[in-house]
């Protein structure tokens, strides 16, 4: 392939690594939503499940075609197996080849949450922020199902709600980020969409 295709190819892809299905889902749901023309996401997940090491991996693999690489990590399963210093060296070496991670705590429905609450509860694991979004006034009966995610199409129901409440809400949760607990809440996610709204709005 003659260089300078390659090249103009690369500045027209992006690909988002997550740990599992939901994230997959969700953002197959922005591209065939958006179908932006000068923008191909790529949605992928490692086939280590739950592991932040498949995600970083799978991460760098696809830096070498992509021009943008995001990898989302849920910090839950990190911080309840005491992996936090392992994990902040990994993720070091993962960002200075220009993988940019994002994190969720505990996991990605909390970026889902977002869309409608503020909020800065400690969740222990993922499980409370599902029960808290599976409310009648939030997403009824909301489950991390193939089928549900998918007939749901979560970015396109609820695009409104990301660019007017969950994306404030979730750069809220940054400030003064350093002195938190553990467990405070995080949505990094809204740095994605901080960036695609700038490139295809």
């Amino acid at each position: 392939m003659p260089r300078n295709l390659k090249a103009r190819r690369a500045k027209e892809t992006v690909a988002i690594v997550g740990d599992g299905q939901t994230e997959r889902i969700y953002f197959a749901d922005v591209r065939d939503t958006d179908r932006p023309a000068n923008l191909s996401i790529f949605p992928d997940y490692p086939r280590k499940l739950g592991s932040y090491k498949g995600v970083l991996e799978r991460a760098l693999v696809l830096k070498a075609d992509y021009a943008k690489v995001f990898a989302l990590i849920d910090l839950d399963k990190i911080i309840q197996d005491n992996q936090i210093a392992e994990y902040q060296q990994a993720k070091a070496v993962t960002e200075a080849t220009g993988v940019i991670v994002l994190e969720n705590n505990p996991c990605f429905e909390v970026w889902l949450l977002l869309h409608f609450v503020t909020t800065g509860r400690l969740f222990n694991n993922c499980e409370g922020v599902v029960t808290e979004l599976a409310r009648n006034n939030r997403i009824p009966r909301y489950t991390k199902s193939q089928k549900f995610l998918t007939n749901a199409r979560l970015y396109h129901t609820y695009k409104n709600q990301l660019r007017e409440t969950a994306i404030p809400n979730a750069a809220r949760l940054e400030v003064n980020r350093a002195i938190q607990d553990i467990l405070y809440p995080r949505a990094e996610t809204f740095r994605f969409f901080e960036w695609y709204f700038q490139q295809h709005a």
